[in-house]
């Protein structure tokens, strides 16, 4: 029996389901071959082309049991057959420039949502307040892009305001340097959309860490927190969106 996430993007045991880019066949492929079942993102033409089909554009995991997707999303029907998810649509309607094609860019670490509260979306906000979840500002309105979440007290980014807020909330921060990650269309990708946790001790990259500068530092911090790592497939490390874990092993 598959089981929701104890905390969005953190399971604690083996991924069984994981929402992914559907623009490279590859992807899915390779976390087939593990025993991962994929849904596959569709491309969203109210987005930019470059990010059009990334789920940290197109979704936001805000609880074990649900997102929110973008109003009129394609998805709604499919995430919420192949996995029990309760879904919220946006109260904006995304646009193809920013600050309303990051309407779901947002991340929740422990009990606080992290995000640029003048782009998220309101209804995110609304859903946070509701909750009495801390809503911490920060000026990067990619923030799920920007970071992968290591666990609850740990993060890698390459963004610098949000290190240094999250750094004041006493969270473990590892900022590396920025670029060095393929994304078709735009001069670098972002760190947090090349991976995604597998398990709670196991984080994919969608390329080798070896094609970042700040290879053996990554490395080292992952170490630190006993996560190892799997390189689905050679060669640079690409920004797709991210790896995003929704149902997991009981």
């Amino acid at each position: 029996m598959d089981l929701f996430l104890p905390h969005p993007r953190l399971p604690d045991s083996p991924v069984t389901t994981a929402l992914v880019s559907g623009e490279y066949p590859f992807l899915p492929h390779a976390l087939n071959a593990i025993g991962i079942k994929t849904i596959l993102t569709n491309r969203e033409s109210r987005l930019p082309v470059p990010v059009s089909w990334h789920p940290d554009m197109q979704v936001c995991m805000v609880a074990p049991d649900l997102l929110f997707t973008l109003s009129g999303s394609t998805l709604v029907k499919s995430i919420q057959k192949e996995t029990g998810l309760q879904t919220k649509e946006t109260e904006k309607t995304p646009f193809v420039s920013y600050p309303q094609d990051v309407l779901c860019n947002a991340l929740i670490l422990g009990n606080c949502l992290i995000a640029n509260p003048n782009t998220v979306d309101p209804q995110i906000l609304t859903w946070a307040k509701k909750q009495e979840i801390s809503i911490i500002p920060v000026r990067q309105g990619y923030t799920a892009c920007a970071v992968c979440i290591v666990n609850k007290n740990a993060v890698i980014t390459a963004d610098r305001g949000i290190s240094i807020v999250l750094e004041k909330l006493g969270v473990d921060v590892l900022c590396i340097r920025s670029g060095f990650i393929r994304l078709p269309g735009y001069d670098t990708g972002l760190f947090g959309g090349c991976c995604g946790h597998l398990s709670r001790d196991c984080i994919a990259f969608t390329g080798q860490l070896s094609s970042h500068p700040d290879c053996d530092s990554i490395r080292g911090f992952l170490r630190n927190y006993s996560i190892s790592i799997l390189e689905l497939f050679p060669g640079e490390l690409m920004d797709v969106g991210g790896i995003l874990p929704l149902l997991q092993m009981e």
